[in-house]
């Protein structure tokens, strides 16, 4: 009990982590590169696999223009990493409502900023993913972050933490960074007027992302014998 008391003081500093060398982000192809080799999967590629075509083409309707989901994302995500940063914050005033009550979320008031837009490889599986946040709140906790942005109210209390995808950047976190311990994996679920903080054990996070996983090879290797 003490060691775990010791291990969340608030009072002491945060870890550091330094980037993983040799591995590079592409973001115009969302594609990575380590060592000179490209990866051929991302972690969201993998998770996504599973979707339906109907699920999927129903996703891709509402992503375009100025109100679409890309772009909604695309400026909250940059919005909350330059607040944990310390930096100016800007963003489209159409985003006042989803910005506003995720800055003033408890879960980032005294945190400390270990690593936000963490770029994380796994070279046997030819597999890239970046993490939106690793901190370590004001209670001592080192938690581990997923932004998710949704349209509405209801969907804030409708959308599912990214359980499986926590898990991949987890699983990754612990193969470069084997000292590092993650006390929680967390979803923050940005809506207007409203942000949700999921919690969740780390165990159960890596399980579901290993499931995942597995799912995938299988679905892969079903598809190889088609051809």
């Amino acid at each position: 009990m003490g060691a775990k008391c010791a291990q969340n003081d608030p009072a002491r500093q945060p870890p550091v982590i330094k980037k993983i060398k040799d591995l590079f982000f592409f973001p115009e192809w969302h594609r990575y590169k380590y060592k000179a080799e490209w990866l051929a999967k991302s972690v969201t590629g993998v998770l996504g696999a599973k979707l339906s075509p109907d699920a999927l083409a129903n996703i891709m309707r509402y992503k375009d223009g100025p109100n679409g989901w890309a772009a909604r994302g695309e400026d909250i995500h940059q919005a909350l990493e330059c607040y944990l940063k310390g930096k100016p914050v800007e963003f489209s005033e159409r985003w006042t409502d989803w910005v506003d009550p995720m800055l003033e979320c408890e879960l980032f008031q005294g945190a400390k900023v270990i690593a936000t837009e963490y770029r994380l490889c796994d070279a046997k599986k030819s597999l890239g993913g970046s993490f939106d946040f690793l901190l370590q709140t004001s209670t001592g906790e080192i938690v581990l972050g997923d932004l998710k942005t949704v349209g509405s109210q209801s969907g804030a209390r409708r959308r599912k933490p990214a359980t499986d995808q926590l898990g991949a950047y987890l699983a990754m976190l612990i193969d470069h960074h084997p000292a590092l311990h993650v006390d929680k994996c967390v979803t923050v679920v940005s809506g207007p007027k409203e942000c949700r903080v999921i919690r969740q054990n780390t165990d159960e996070c890596v399980e579901a992302w290993l499931d995942s996983w597995d799912r995938y090879q299988f679905e892969q290797e079903e598809l190889g014998d088609l051809w």
